[in-house]
């Protein structure tokens, strides 16, 4: 299978080799050539500067002749004399270089000047080449011959740049840059073109005879070459690199060809098996409703195969009879171009005969010239997706049922515009909403916050009721973030709290009264002293008036004594008076040091009766407490009875009640033990329950009133068993430690 390709693969870069190859021919070609122009030229340059270094040399020779030739024709002393005159006009204009003649008879001044002179030198007595001189930025030098007779001297003011001038020719001129140079290396004089540049390379030749060692340079001027001559080099490279170039993007263009032909083969076939791994239907058609294509899907549900479907023209074979209308009406208004955005509803059957909902949507075949040629159908199966919309349907109408059954009221309100999205039943009654209420907007209950979620208590001034309300941040379900407000009736439960709160009041009124009369006793006992103390200083104070010369002093003192027991037993009355009488809750600052004395001055005849031993703990600097102080002294006073109480049982010796003081963090920590028998594990865990007792004439609510007394004030109360026997009760409460506390 590869060979029919094998020569296909050796001609693609055959032009390309052909014309790399022609082009490497062409520059080696132009290498050669112009290595040999070179040549050329650097041999005819040598064979033009030797020609003119013989010219000047000859023109030197020359004139240095004609000089000598000048001077031995001089007849004598007559420089005057026609001939000679004649000789050096011919002379002078023969030879522009000679711009000065002269004649000197020894001294430095001239005898005589040629007329047609522009300079001339004075004699410095040598003859022969005189020295380079440069007058005016002109170079010259000078010749001096003497004449036969030995008196005068002929001297000749030669210009080298006139020389140069004259002695290098027009067509030497077009080639070279000729420039004199003294024995210095300066440049004395130059000939050149000044169109022309000259080159880099330059060619010395030095003269081998006077005057002064002069060196001749000439630099070649680049070769004018015309238009064509300079471009078809260049064209042919370009002809040669636009055949390469070309056979290259030909080369490339099949390359690229070949691998558009295999991803356009693998992206047909990756469309291919995407077509037929959807779950959608697809169904082409022509302008006249003709099948032209469906995809696996589409055959898979109606049954048929893509031959049986493609070239059929309505009525289509998955048509069921009963819904043969329906399904023309949307074919018809497909081709018609009345396209539904909301697609077609119609039913189909399969080829088993079983029915099922589609979804039919159609969209213009546009082929690749942007001509309408037919119509595209998207099928999709919504069997399954109505029957869980209905079943979405069912559960939905059962959430509202649940809802509206509710005896909360539920809303639910948009977080940024608190428009109301939804409430039930039991809000619309609560808060006197309309049915045809529409859209509308909630204020909110209590202040809303995300963290913690609000749990709070709310009266609604317009029913007088109060509400418990709990509201927290959620989402929607369009994603939006909304508040979830729930609000419960507990007007009943606030009434039934109140009729527990005065319930709780007269039980713990009545403790009080209890506990004052079976304190009876000993409040006699207390009372007898004060009195007993009255009658004695009053029988005192009679005997001292009875007497002849009664002791006012003493009387006055026994007056005294009387007033501060009257004021004792008034304490007394006072105390037992505020402990028992039916009060409302009334904080205010106390000290814990001074509640627990009037408990023990209340209980100090118990203490004494049941030869118990007290100790107290305390630590310093307690801060002051902001609580209900008779509340407190109840509780303190129940706990120490019950603990003299619980000792009866205990043999003497080992009766003894232990109060502690103390400060957990900004608590009050109070610590009542005693060393009775102890309590059970059932006991500790039903210790608190109203109407339970460990004792045979208890009601069994001291302990239930002092703990709701503690947690009135923010407290804790517990029980614990005390090491060594015995029991522990323990209550802790907040210190005050603002100056300006109020009431809660």
């Amino acid at each position: 299978m590869r060979l029919p390709h094998a020569p296909a693969r050796w001609l693609q870069p055959l032009p390309g080799l052909i014309a790399a190859l022609f082009a490497l021919l062409f520059a080696g070609f132009l290498l050669v050539t112009r290595g040999e122009t070179e040549t050329l030229r650097t041999a005819q340059l040598e064979q033009d500067m030797l020609w003119q270094k013989q010219a000047i040399e000859q023109q030197a020779e020359a004139n240095r002749e004609a000089l000598l030739a000048l001077a031995a024709t001089l007849p004598g002393q007559d420089y005057t004399a026609p001939a000679f005159q004649a000789r050096v006009l011919t002379l002078i204009q023969t030879n522009p270089e000679i711009i000065g003649l002269a004649l000197h008879s020894g001294g430095p001044r001239a005898r005589w000047t040629a007329p047609q002179a522009r300079h001339t030198q004075p004699f410095d007595g040598k003859t022969g080449w005189g020295e380079l001189q440069t007058i005016d930025g002109q170079p010259i030098v000078t010749y001096t011959t003497e004449t036969p007779d030995h008196g005068n001297f002929v001297v000749a003011t030669i210009a080298l740049d006139v020389l140069l001038q004259h002695q290098v020719p027009w067509w030497l001129g077009q080639r070279y840059q000729v420039s004199l140079l003294g024995p210095d290396g300066r440049v004395l004089a130059s000939k050149y073109q000044r169109q022309y540049d000259p080159g880099d390379k330059a060619y010395t030749v030095r003269l081998d005879k006077p005057p002064l060692a002069l060196t001749l340079v000439a630099r070649p001027y680049g070769t004018p070459r015309t238009l064509l001559a300079d471009l078809l080099p260049w064209l042919l490279f370009i002809l040669a690199g636009a055949m390469l170039a070309s056979t290259w993007a030909l080369r490339r263009h099949i390359r690229k060809r070949e691998a558009i032909e295999v991803r356009l083969r693998s992206e047909t076939a990756l469309r291919l098996a995407m077509e037929n791994s959807l779950v959608t239907g697809l169904r082409a058609t022509d302008l006249e409703g003709r099948v032209l294509h469906v995809n696996r899907a589409y055959t898979e549900m109606t049954g048929f195969s893509s031959e049986a479907l493609i070239g059929l023209r309505p009525p289509l074979p998955y048509w069921p009879p009963e819904e043969i209308e329906r399904c023309q009406a949307a074919s018809d208004a497909i081709l018609a171009g009345r396209l539904d955005p909301n697609g077609f509803s119609v039913r189909f059957m399969k080829k088993s005969g079983e029915r099922f909902d589609v979804r039919l949507y159609a969209s213009k075949l546009i082929d690749g010239d942007g001509r309408h040629i037919g119509w595209m159908n998207a099928m999709y199966d919504i069997t399954e997706l109505r029957r869980e919309r209905k079943a979405l349907q069912a559960s939905h109408e059962r959430f509202v049922t649940v809802l509206n059954g509710l005896d909360a009221a539920v809303a639910v309100s948009d977080t940024e515009t608190g428009e109301l999205l939804m409430s039930n039943l039991q809000f619309d009654r609560a808060f006197g909403l309309p049915d045809w209420r529409g859209r509308c907007c909630i204020v909110p209950f209590v202040k809303r916050r995300t963290e913690p979620p609000v749990d709070a208590e709310w009266y609604d001034p317009f029913s007088k009721r109060w509400y418990q309300i709990k509201s927290r941040q959620s989402v929607w379900v369009d994603g939006s973030a909304v508040w979830l407000e729930i609000a419960t009736d507990i007007t009943a439960l606030k009434t039934a709290a109140e009729r527990e709160r005065r319930q709780n009041e007269t039980l713990q009124q009545t403790a009080r009264l209890i506990s004052m009369g079976e304190m009876a006793s000993s409040l006699a006992h207390e009372l007898n002293q004060p009195l007993g103390a009255i009658a004695s200083y009053a029988s005192g104070c009679r005997n001292i008036l009875g007497s002849p010369d009664p002791n006012l002093k003493q009387l006055a003192q026994a007056l005294d004594k009387m007033a501060e027991q009257a004021k004792r037993a008034g304490q007394i009355i006072r105390g037992i008076r505020e402990f028992v009488q039916r009060r409302a809750p009334s904080r205010k600052r106390c000290e814990i040091g001074t509640l627990l004395d009037t408990v023990l001055d209340l209980l100090g005849h118990e203490i004494v009766r049941r030869d118990a031993d007290v100790s107290l703990q305390q630590s310093p600097d307690l801060p002051s407490l902001y609580a209900d102080p008779v509340m407190l002294e109840q509780v303190i006073f129940n706990l120490i009875k019950n603990a003299l109480e619980a000792m009866d049982t205990t043999p003497p010796a080992r009766r003894a009640l232990a109060i502690s003081l103390g400060r957990d963090g900004d608590y009050l920590r109070v610590t009542i033990a005693d060393r009775g028998p102890g309590l059970s594990p059932e006991q500790l865990e039903q210790l608190f329950k109203p109407f339970f007792t460990t004792k045979d004439t208890g009601m069994g609510m001291g302990l239930n009133i002092c703990r709701s007394i503690i947690e009135h004030h923010q407290g804790r109360m517990w029980v614990e068993a005390n090491p060594g026997g015995g029991s522990r009760f323990i209550f802790t409460v907040p210190f005050s430690e603002e100056p300006d506390a109020i009431e809660p």
